[in-house]
């Protein structure tokens, strides 16, 4: 948590006039506050300092969602917040940070089906280039080469922590370089990749807020299916809103396997660089491996 000073100053350069503040628990990644001020209720996310152990796409992370958000509620009717002040510069603090407007809604249940209706709309928007954007990370016009490059780099930020050693990185790329031909060229779609409860807020019944949108990347829509199976989300009811089927062949069950390790690989990374639990990040490991033997 940022003390009362640093925070004041963020809120003098924003301009909300007189603001209470309380601390967001919920957050795993950035600190986020509430603000209750003149001029309405705020969310002040600020980004992890710089020496937080960070995977490949998680530098300047925060950089994207500005102009996500704008093309969301541009040409979709998800309810995304604004976002009313960002500042990246550093001359206030040494982090980035963003206030967005809030909106009412509590984390949990929720309609899948609504949900599948939101994501096809958010997929509806493409992209120039394939990739996360608007930060460090690769972008190019080919998403196998990108996604090859991801899942490289990836497995790179995994054996920098020592979560899994040279041998275990060879065998990884080795069995996705086998599969390569199955990631399919795409006119890459606006993707979320990080849609759970704590980033789906609900009120009678209805989906009131999308959040988080820091994770996002133009890719291959099956990506976005593969982060929902984690979460348990990717149901016959999400596909029905979706409007259909998500791709069932062969080659289609292959690239789930290798989106849904790429999705948990970072897991290993996560528990070992930033919290310090190298048995769990194995665990994350002998996941991923387990995924990948039934397409060896």
């Amino acid at each position: 948590m940022l003390n009362n000073h640093k925070i004041d100053r963020i809120l003098r350069k924003a301009d909300l006039g007189r603001c209470s503040v309380s601390h967001i628990g919920a957050g795993h990644y950035n600190d986020s506050y509430y603000i209750d001020s003149d001029k309405g209720k705020f969310v002040l996310r600020i980004a992890p300092p710089d020496s937080v152990p960070k995977l490949f796409y998680e530098i300047d992370m925060m950089k994207s969602e500005v102009n996500i958000h704008e093309l969301v509620r541009e040409h979709t009717d998800l309810p995304v917040p604004e976002i009313v002040h960002h500042n990246f510069s550093r001359d206030i603090i040494d982090r980035d940070y963003l206030i967005m407007e809030y909106l009412q809604g509590n984390s949990g249940f929720f309609d899948e089906e609504e949900l599948g209706r939101f994501v096809k709309q958010l997929h509806a928007i493409k992209g120039d280039e394939c990739g996360y954007p608007d930060r460090a990370a690769p972008t190019g016009k080919s998403w196998p080469d990108i996604f090859h490059t991801y899942f490289e780099l990836i497995f790179r930020d995994c054996l920098s922590c020592s979560v899994i050693d040279n041998d275990e990185y060879d065998h990884f790329l080795s069995i996705y370089r086998q599969h390569r031909e199955t990631i399919a060229d795409v006119y890459p779609s606006l993707l979320h990749l990080d849609l759970w409860t704590q980033n789906i807020l609900t009120a009678d019944g209805r989906i009131t807020a999308i959040l988080d949108f820091d994770r996002g990347l133009y890719g291959d829509p099956e990506l976005e299916f593969a982060v929902l199976d984690t979460y348990g989300y990717s149901s016959p009811e999400f596909f029905k809103g979706y409007g259909k089927p998500r791709p069932a062949d062969s080659k289609a069950q292959i690239r789930q396997r290798l989106y849904i390790v790429y999705e948990l690989i970072k897991y290993a990374f996560i528990r070992t660089a930033r919290g310090k639990r190298f048995l769990t990040g194995r665990s994350h490991v002998a996941q991923c491996k387990r995924i990948l033997k039934e397409i060896e």
